[in-house]
């Protein structure tokens, strides 16, 4: 049955200020799509303790990965199934931002189509050789940022996760942080040859003038940065040409932007 129910979209608490209070990396892609695409959406910011029954009330199956319950969450009643999910829900950053383009196809988030696609499958493999050094160096911050239940959660799983208390974890990525650098720095550099391009490309985007998928999951980890550490965040789009700094500013009306505000309450657990 339609409905003219916006898409409501679930996003982490944080108590940064104004549009940074939205700070995880992979929140932020789905975030970034939906105004990008002008999609009109509600929102609600969660507890990390609040996705276990999130995930129950909406029948989603958990994750097979390190943490089981994760955020980004959407409802789209309008895409309600009973052979899909009934609640009309979808989980992970990937399916939520093909679903959209699907349902919301102008303007595209694949402005190439399947070579957009092919180029997101690539500059996301060459995150993922940057990530450990962030993992050291940005969760560790996190954590004095959200609610008391969400830091209780947060402080277990990301112990156990990278081996040794927080504090402890920043304590020893500081110490290494020449090393990490230079993690970073090699790591950019074929991201950043990618988005200079060949001689007379125009447009800040990997694809020119146009933005894609490709462009909202490397912003949405450099505004996870930025919320954290800005002096490493000034590292990083100081670096090359300034290939990074561009783009981020010109992807940072998407990352900024906001729904409306609605309360989700937790269903009671029996």
């Amino acid at each position: 049955m339609a409905t003219s129910d916006p898409v409501h979209f679930f996003d982490l608490y944080s108590d940064l200020p104004g549009p940074s209070k939205s700070w995880s990396p992979n929140t932020l892609k789905i975030r970034a799509v939906l105004n990008y695409k002008n999609i009109p959406y509600t929102q609600s910011f969660l507890s990390f303790t609040d996705i276990k029954p999130l995930f129950t009330s909406l029948d989603l199956p958990p994750n097979n990965e390190a943490f089981v319950y994760t955020l980004p969450v959407i409802i789209n009643k309008a895409s309600a199934s009973p052979t899909q999910n009934p609640h009309g829900a979808i989980k992970d950053s990937l399916p939520i931002a093909l679903h959209l383009e699907k349902l919301f196809p102008s303007p595209s988030i694949l402005p190439s189509g399947d070579a957009s696609y092919a180029l997101l499958v690539a500059v996301d493999r060459l995150m993922d050789l940057i990530y450990p050094a962030f993992w050291r160096l940005i969760p560790p911050l996190v954590v004095g940022h959200i609610d008391p239940r969400g830091q209780e959660y947060f402080h277990e799983s990301r112990t156990k996760f990278l081996g040794g208390p927080l504090p402890e974890v920043r304590r020893a990525a500081l110490e290494d942080f020449n090393e990490l650098w230079t993690l970073i720095e090699t790591e950019s550099a074929p991201l950043i040859k990618i988005l200079k391009g060949k001689d007379g490309k125009k447009g800040p985007f990997f694809e020119g003038e146009k933005p894609g998928l490709a462009d909202f999951w490397l912003v949405s980890l450099w505004a996870f940065v930025e919320r954290f550490d800005k002096e490493l965040f000034g590292k990083i789009v100081g670096l090359g040409d300034g290939e990074f700094g561009r783009l981020y500013d010109a992807s940072r009306p998407w990352l900024e932007g906001q729904g409306v505000e609605k309360e989700w309450v937790a269903p009671a657990s029996s």
